[in-house]
């Protein structure tokens, strides 16, 4: 239910490499996410499916539930 849009990377062409995605995620790794109002109100950039999902739990209240058990079934 979040907002977001998807701009394709296309790693056989090389895009991983192109100076705007690596400025995303300096180690050319995918999925990568930016999102405009980051902490403090600054844009943030993170890339690591697992940083994305703590970062976005963290800032919603969704997505990582709330029970040790729960929490840790997600992690995985």
């Amino acid at each position: 239910g979040l907002a977001y849009r998807v701009l394709p990377v296309d790693i056989g062409a090389g895009d991983q490499f192109a100076p705007d995605f690596l400025a995303i995620s300096p180690n050319n790794k995918v999925p990568a996410i930016t999102d405009a109002e980051g902490p403090d109100g600054s844009p943030i950039s993170l890339f690591e499916s697992g940083a994305i999902l703590l970062y976005l739990a963290g800032k919603t209240g969704r997505l990582l539930p709330a029970d040790t058990r729960g929490k840790y079934e997600v992690l995985q």
